[in-house]
């Protein structure tokens, strides 16, 4: 298929150019297959349908989510969860996806096409949080080269493999030996720690701010006592 001689190529190569060619092979029988059309039919009545009730239900969910100018203990987690509505169309679309992917497997032995149109919307949704919703530069940093590239190889099939080559490569410090695996994983642990530990001090130190601006300045309350 390739016209490379694959024997002489690194294993990773061998592997990954195995999985290319099941994956051609996966499509051409999709091409010819009645089923696989019927099940990317479903996939675009899904999209569609997510679609039309994303325009119904956005609107309702806005004016009921929307505090405007209000400041009582409710407006800002309405605030809060208003800021995820982008969300909706992918994830209704996947849901929707997911409703079809069961109807298809009680009719036919299998359901790949619409099973890999469910992977690719949730893919879109979450590079609609990491693009759209996160704001936090250090969190759409790792949501950038993180969170959409593990995304994209789910929505590829290709998830279980990257992994087992990540916890199959092992790097040394010393004579202890790590998998790339457990060191990236310990990377974004500690980094989102690390996170955590600065936002919920700069909440404590914003709430305290808040606080003493409330709170009447002991010169002005002995004024106010004295003058009655």
């Amino acid at each position: 298929m390739f016209g490379i001689d694959l024997e002489t190529q690194l294993e990773i190569v061998q592997t990954a150019a195995g999985y290319l060619i099941q994956g051609w092979e996966l499509v051409a029988s999709w091409l010819l297959s009645p089923a696989a059309w019927s099940q990317f039919g479903l996939l675009v009545f899904a999209y569609l349908a997510a679609v039309l009730v994303t325009r119904r239900l956005s609107p309702f969910l806005e004016n009921l989510l929307n505090p405007g100018k209000s400041t009582n203990i409710f407006a800002q987690p309405r605030r809060f969860i208003m800021q995820f509505l982008p969300l909706l169309l992918p994830l209704l679309a996947y849901v929707f996806t997911g409703i079809g992917e069961g109807i298809v497997r009680s009719l036919f032995d299998g359901g790949a096409v619409i099973a890999f149109g469910k992977r690719v919307f949730l893919f879109l949704a979450v590079r609609v949080l990491v693009q759209s919703i996160i704001t936090d530069p250090f969190l759409k940093t790792i949501g950038k080269f993180v969170f959409i590239p593990i995304a994209g190889l789910y929505a590829l099939g290709l998830l279980d493999l990257a992994q087992a080559q990540l916890t199959a490569t092992e790097v040394a410090v010393g004579n202890i030996k790590f998998s790339v695996m457990a060191l990236v994983r310990g990377l974004i642990a500690g980094s989102l720690l690390f996170w955590l530990g600065g936002w919920f001090n700069q909440q404590s130190a914003s709430f305290i701010h808040k606080q003493e601006e409330m709170r009447p300045s002991l010169p002005n309350w002995q004024a106010r006592r004295l003058s009655l």
